[in-house]
């Protein structure tokens, strides 16, 4: 060959070999885009936001359709502090039904059972039920809003798109009962057939893909407006795309922040129309206590029931943070002041049964604690513990099983930690039976306040100048009792906020500690409060109270039963229909809690 040949032969092979490099990154560049963790999408459907379903998704990602619906056929389990056995907390912890007493969550509260079944939980609690709370005693509760499907349904966003037109206050403001309803049937269900109504694509599934997944390219997004309002409050930016200005680690945290968060239904002020059912025009229709019905507790439309418009006073779902500012850590201090500052607007969740204090419930605030915890400074996200990296093959994939890292503490902690398994689950369980104790303690004193107030309040009734028309007037004496009863509504704040956040602790246990020991100081600054005035007013012999695990025991409700004939089943029945749903917790954890407060180290430790 002459030196022209040799010269466009290495030229073809540059070429080619150029072709072929380029040909390989656009095909790596293709297939990274169109994947998740490394599992390449299937592309069998064509994936959007009209149907947001997990099955539908699935398709293209089986391997992570697998690992979502694992917990589904998963015996349930539970641990010390968490687990996905739907026990009774009420039964473990009596001391709840004082603490919440007036409020629904006083009558039914179980231990979670994870993503998967958050909408069927919710459809079927007793504190979604009107005409069971209103024949048990709760007689002002008039239903749950929509607001509460923001983090139980997978629905959400083609829900306030759809039916409520993008009104998100209208979304916020209809019922729950009548919002379900107008779940579209999708693959392959017929309307209202069994299918429709369950857990896979229909009116009780919960937690999917659509919720945190772009369908374009499977990028990270939010999708929940309570989030993103609340995020810009705090000084983030909009974005488009993903919801906030965000990097990819930071979204690891917040796409779980759309739900676990404290919150609350804050009244916007004015009346917005929504959809209603035209049931409230049928006079045959009552509930239990023979007022007529509004709408009916059902998931499907029947017996000639239809959607209307109505108006109504507008509520939207919002998170208390515009006290807590970009890139600092939470304190319990920012709820303080931002309910304070809010209370002409939104006073209370709901007014003490027994103390007649205003109330905040807080709900599960992960996101809060986590943030000023050793994790999060580290730029540790959320997902990096509790969706860890796995093999599935040679596959790396992120573990979409949500669960507790210690399920694979080999997978979710040792790729920072260098300690044994073994090591690292003793180190856990110490910080939670640490946290677990001074919550114990806050709790066990805040009963005994409660008590107290209780006797000082009938007291104080028995006097002339607390009554009205000769009896007791509640108002002048909550009057008298206004320090005692604003340190009873923040040290509740303080013990509910460690107890309804998830980690018993873990993901902050200096800041958990911090506020348990101000729930024990103002609970005791309160019955101290309650001497002084128990002298002022001449009660003599009052004694403060000082409870314990066993006096806490004898407060145990046990399951929920029927107490009145209602909704085709007789006084005395059970209410969950599944006994595994609301039962007694395993005897071991009511044994470990009897070492824990007072803490008996040779048990415990």
């Amino acid at each position: 060959m002459n030196n022209k040949g040799i010269l466009y032969s290495a030229i073809s092979a540059t070429i080619v070999a150029i072709a072929g490099v380029l040909w390989l990154n656009q095909d790596i560049t293709a297939k990274t885009n169109d994947s998740v963790g490394g599992i390449i999408s299937q592309e069998i459907v064509k994936l959007g936001d009209e149907n947001p379903t997990f099955d539908y998704w699935g398709k293209n990602f089986p391997d992570y359709l697998d690992m979502h619906t694992a917990v589904e056929k998963q015996t349930p389990n539970a641990t010390e502090f968490g687990g996905n056995l739907a026990y009774s907390k009420l039964i473990r912890y009596p001391q709840l039904t004082v603490l919440w007493a007036g409020y629904p969550f006083s009558i039914d509260a179980n231990e979670e059972r994870g993503h998967f079944w958050v909408q069927v939980d919710q459809m079927d609690t007793a504190r979604n039920n009107k005409d069971f709370l209103n024949a048990h005693g709760f007689t002002g509760f008039g239903g749950q809003p929509t607001a509460c499907m923001n983090c139980h349904s997978g629905w959400t966003p083609w829900l306030l798109n759809n039916t409520a037109k993008g009104d998100w206050v209208a979304f916020n403001s209809a019922k729950y009962w009548t919002m379900v309803k107008t779940i579209p049937a999708v693959n392959g269900a017929k309307e209202n057939s069994p299918e429709h109504s369950g857990p896979h694509g229909g009116k009780r599934m919960g937690v999917t893909c659509a919720d945190c997944h772009n369908p374009t390219d499977m990028s990270l997004r939010l999708t929940r407006p309570a989030l993103i309002k609340a995020l810009i409050s705090r000084g983030y930016e909009a974005d488009e795309k993903q919801g906030i200005k965000a990097s990819r680690s930071e979204m690891r945290t917040l796409v779980c922040s759309q739900c676990h968060v404290e919150y609350y239904f804050k009244p916007t002020g004015t009346k917005v129309k929504t959809i209603g059912e035209s049931i409230a025009n049928d006079s045959s229709k009552k509930w239990w206590n023979g007022t007529q019905k509004t709408y009916d507790e059902f998931d499907s439309w029947r017996d000639g029931n239809k959607p209307v418009e109505i108006e109504v006073d507008g509520i939207e779902l919002a998170f208390p943070w515009s006290e807590w500012k970009k890139g600092e850590p939470f304190r319990i201090e920012m709820i303080d002041d931002y309910y304070e500052k809010n209370r002409e607007n939104f006073p209370s969740d709901w007014v003490h049964k027994i103390t007649k204090a205003p109330m905040i419930k807080i709900q599960h605030p992960e996101s809060e604690l986590y943030s000023g915890g050793v994790h999060a400074a580290n730029g540790i996200s959320c997902a990096d513990c509790h969706m860890p990296y796995i093999r599935k093959g040679a596959k790396k994939v992120t573990n979409h099983n949500i669960t507790s890292p210690l399920v694979d503490i080999n997978s979710a902690c040792k790729t920072c930690h260098t300690q044994s398994e073994s090591y690292l689950a003793k180190q856990v369980k110490d910080i939670q039976n640490s946290v677990a104790h001074d919550l114990r303690t806050a709790e066990y004193s805040l009963v005994s306040l409660i008590k107290d107030i209780e006797t000082i309040r009938a007291e104080l009734g028995k006097m002339p100048k607390f009554q009205t028309d000769g009896k007791a007037d509640d108002a002048k004496i909550s009057t008298e009792l206004k320090e005692v009863l604003e340190l009873h509504r923040k040290s509740q704040i303080r013990a509910d906020f460690v107890g309804a956040e998830n980690s018993t602790g873990f993901h902050n246990p200096r800041e958990a500690s911090r506020m348990l020991l101000q729930s024990v100081d103002m609970s005791r600054q309160g019955q101290t409060k309650l001497a002084e005035i128990a002298a002022k007013n001449g009660i003599k012999d009052f004694k403060t109270s000082n409870l314990g695990f066993e006096d806490i025991q004898k407060l145990n409700p046990g399951e929920i039963h029927y107490k009145v004939d209602l909704n085709g089943n007789k006084a005395g029945d059970r209410y969950y229909k599944h006994q595994e749903v609301n039962g007694n917790p395993p005897a071991k954890l009511l044994e470990d809690d009897k070492n824990l407060k007072p803490y008996n180290y040779k048990v415990i430790d």
